[in-house]
């Protein structure tokens, strides 16, 4: 339809060429279908729209719906967003047996520029004075009020963790900012005085080393969560960031009622990134949630820390999923906004064989300038088999954060990119990359690399390792060890387990491949493209226990795909969601086979 593409009615805009409606600034959110009647209808405001109309044009070439019953249920979603009724009608009015009418006024606008998303960076504060009491602030101050200002709109906040990289730069800010590809960047100092903290911070332009604002604050050591709430409002207007209405009641939420639980919180979230600390971060986070039962964003680390541990961990227990999934969900009761819970959330539903969940949940919000929601896309997308989609997001995530890590490695693997998979570091992914390496005759170069990593990484990865090092150097049976030590484990990771089945199954132990396999597909891993086309699993193409998994794990990509499309998924990645599920298969190194 030609036109403006921003149409506008009472306190609502429509922007076609977003799909989104808004009110107030606020997103509404409307499903593909309905946005497309609504759009229909108020483009043609004033006039009858005929049902025959609405159908050749938002149904066109669909013979298999029910027509009559999803345009009702479209009007009733419309009207529901808009506070209407088909009784006494401000907005649509229902003409029998002839269709609908838009009769509230509608005024059309030139397409809005996108908003300028401005890029942060929080840098860990420096000590000025060696304290052991208040060292955890460091980086624990830094990190919560980087967590306080993701999910809005208008602004991209590097991660903590990328940030680290950067400790000590604070002196040369043009730099940092081109090497992080930001446009301000927040410094700080902390000097312990008696009982208080003193909080020297400073904005700064990245581009022109400008000092754009320096606050200090003071505050004792135990009721620093003023200060940090401090600082998210000043950053917000010192950079006149456009907030919705929304945003600014999220800014709002989440105060802790004690400062006993904000130190807890603060100390937990020091320790969380640290595998050898993960046991006194978890204690810390449930002493803060024991002291603030209602602060939502120490539930939801506390359900992160449990996730970690129960994967990671050779000591790790399902139990520990089931706990992380308890206090996620008490997370998203207390604040149902809560990006950071959704974003952890939905690892955990990916890994607890919910893909298609993670999918929609962060699709559903990922209009947000957060580029870790389309990095958890990555993950959700690649276990539905929409390969495309997955690395579309991640394309997505690194136009907004260069270099975030995602793990699109995983997609370039299961889509036989082992070109691709090789320009990763060996130690983001050393099973598939050493793989990879091996796929391209280049397995002597993964041989010490391998070596080296097992005598550092005390988690499950390391059976991994293991197992890739020795299927390389020809060893079966120390590699089926390895392979058998994690398969015993309390180990769920569908995707981690489809990798041992298809490693089982190239080394000819086709009765524990078809076994694993099994479990694969119930656990929630359906990439049926790279299953329907993986030569490592051609021994057991000619096994009908194989060919009905495979047929259920299609099942479940086509449900996937049909979600995809029904929630705008294509809209939000620009691009198209298709798996590809008929492509050649994945070349294999000849020298791989021989080596074992």
């Amino acid at each position: 339809m030609s036109g403006p593409a921003v149409l506008r009615f009472a306190t609502f805009e429509l922007n076609s060429a977003t799909g989104e409606l808004r009110q107030r600034g606020d997103l509404i959110k409307l499903a593909p279908q309905p946005f497309k009647v609504l759009e229909l209808l108020v483009r043609r405001g004033g006039e009858v729209v005929t049902r025959a109309e609405i159908r050749d044009h938002v149904w066109s070439g669909d013979t298999f719906v029910d027509f009559e019953q999803g345009l009702n249920f479209c009007i009733r979603q419309i009207r529901e967003v808009l506070g209407d009724t088909a009784d006494a009608p401000r907005f649509i009015e229902t003409l029998p047996r002839r269709g609908y009418r838009f009769v509230m006024p509608v005024t059309g606008v030139a397409a809005a520029q996108p908003a300028s998303v401005t890029r942060l960076m929080v840098l860990p504060f420096r000590m000025l004075r060696p304290d052991s009491e208040t060292e955890f602030l460091a980086f624990s101050l830094p990190d919560a009020l980087t967590s306080s200002l993701g999910g809005l709109q208008s602004l991209v906040v590097r991660s903590s963790m990328a940030a680290a990289r950067f400790a000590g730069d604070s002196g040369d800010p043009k730099r940092v900012g081109v090497e992080a590809d930001v446009d301000a960047i927040v410094t700080g100092t902390l000097l312990r005085a008696g009982n208080d903290v003193r909080v020297a911070t400073q904005l700064t332009d990245a581009s022109s080393g400008t000092l754009l604002w320096s606050h200090v604050a003071q505050a004792p050591v135990g009721d620093l969560f003023s200060v940090q709430d401090e600082l998210s409002q000043r950053i917000v207007a010192s950079l006149s960031l456009p907030l919705t209405n929304r945003e600014q009641e999220m800014l709002k939420r989440d105060v802790p009622t004690s400062a006993k639980a904000y130190e807890y919180f603060l100390r937990g979230n020091q320790l969380s990134y640290d595998a050898k600390q993960w046991s006194i971060a978890r204690d810390l986070y449930l002493q803060c949630v024991d002291e603030d039962p209602r602060f939502a964003p120490a539930w939801a680390r506390l359900g992160r820390i449990h996730h970690v541990m129960g994967k990671y961990l050779p000591t790790g227990t399902h139990q520990s999923l089931t706990e992380a999934e308890a206090a996620l969900k008490r997370a998203l009761e207390l604040n149902p906004d809560l990006t950071i819970a959704h974003k952890l959330f939905a690892q955990l539903e990916v890994d607890l064989g919910r893909a298609q969940d993670a999918m929609a949940r962060l699709i559903e919000r990922a209009h947000t300038a957060d580029p870790e929601l389309l990095a958890g896309l990555v993950s959700a997308c690649r276990y539905c088999g929409l390969l495309d989609a997955s690395v579309a997001a991640h394309e997505r995530a690194r136009q907004l954060e260069p270099k975030i890590r995602t793990s699109v490695g995983h997609t370039w693997f299961l889509q036989g990119d082992h070109a691709r998979v090789v320009t990763s570091k060996v130690a983001e992914y050393p099973y598939i990359v050493a793989i990879s390496m091996a796929e391209l005759g280049r397995a002597k170069e993964a041989l010490p690399i391998l070596s080296e990593l097992e005598q550092k990484i005390p988690t499950r990865l390391r059976d991994f390792i293991v197992a890739a090092r020795t299927l390389l150097e020809g060893n079966a049976a120390e590699s089926l060890a390895a392979v058998g030590r994690v398969v015993a484990s309390d180990f769920r990771d569908p995707e981690g387990l489809f990798y041992l089945s298809r490693h089982l199954a190239h080394l000819n132990e086709s009765g524990p491949a078809l076994d694993l396999f099994a479990r694969v597909v119930e656990g929630g891993f359906f990439c049926f493209p790279a299953m329907a086309r993986d030569p490592w699993l051609d021994p057991l193409r000619r096994k009908p226990a194989f060919t009905r998994l495979l047929r259920q794990a299609e099942v479940q990509h086509c449900e996937a795909l049909s979600a995809f499309d029904r929630l705008g998924g294509d809209k939000v990645l620009g691009a198209a969601s298709s798996a590809r599920p008929h492509q050649p298969p994945m070349p294999v190194n000849p020298a791989v086979r021989q080596r074992v």
